[in-house]
Parts: structure tokens; C-alpha cells; sequence
């Protein structure tokens, strides 16, 4: 079976180049534009992996992240950003993310990121 991934983006075209470039590699892909959609789909399946964004309406991506933790502290992350800090980067690893990248996103680094985060033991 397929890895599912989720991709929590509010920007349309980066979104939809992820989506192509995961699905091509084999990957289940769901995609929500704001924490809040996020939830809804988290809430009727699970996913080996999910990619956020922090700048999203409503809820940061940081937020998603703390408070799916809570209920699946095993759930793995990569956090996403044009926005990069050392301060935003220190808060999404101690909220749990497994990595930090910063965008523009190349789509080797993107794959890679992901097949390192799916093979690591939970």
C-alpha cells in the first residue's frame, strides 16, 4: 500500500506541483488549504506524513502541528516556509517537526526530505 501523505498549503500552484510530484513518485496524495481543512481530513483518515506550511489562514502551521501532536504524538511532519528564522525553525522542531525547509522548494530536496522522514522509526 501506497504512503499517504497530506499537504497543508494555502498556495494553489505550489500545492498542485507537490500533489504531481508525489503522486508520480507513488504516494497517496490529500491535499487542505488551511489548518482548519486540515483537521477535517486528519479526523477521517490517517497519514504516514504530513507537509505545512507555517503562513496559513487561521491557524499557523506550527499550531496544526503542537496541537495533532497531542492526539498522535507519533505523526510525522515536515514543516514548510518562505518565512525562515532561526526562531521559527527552533519552535517547529521542539513542536515535533521532523524537518524544516525552506521554500522555493526544490522538488529533489522535497523527495528526499519525505522518503528520509517515512523510513525513520517511530
Amino acid at each position: 500500500m501506497a504512503d499517504r501523505l497530506l499537504i497543508v498549503e494555502d498556495e494553489d500552484t505550489l500545492c498542485a506541483s507537490l500533489q504531481r510530484v508525489f503522486l508520480r513518485e507513488g504516494y497517496e496524495v490529500d491535499m487542505a488549504d488551511s489548518a482548519e481543512t486540515a483537521f477535517t481530513l486528519l479526523d477521517r483518515r490517517s497519514y504516514d506524513l504530513i507537509i505545512t506550511d507555517i503562513i496559513l489562514p487561521g491557524i499557523s502551521g506550527i499550531d496544526l502541528l503542537r496541537k495533532y501532536r497531542k492526539t498522535k504524538p507519533t505523526q510525522k511532519v515536515i514543516v514548510i516556509t518562505a518565512y525562515a528564522s532561526l526562531t521559527t525553525a527552533v519552535e517547529s522542531i521542539k513542536a515535533g517537526a521532523c524537518d524544516f525547509i525552506i521554500k522555493p522548494l526544490m522538488h529533489d530536496e522535497m523527495k528526499r526530505a519525505v522518503r528520509k522522514a517515512l523510513d525513520r522509526a517511530t
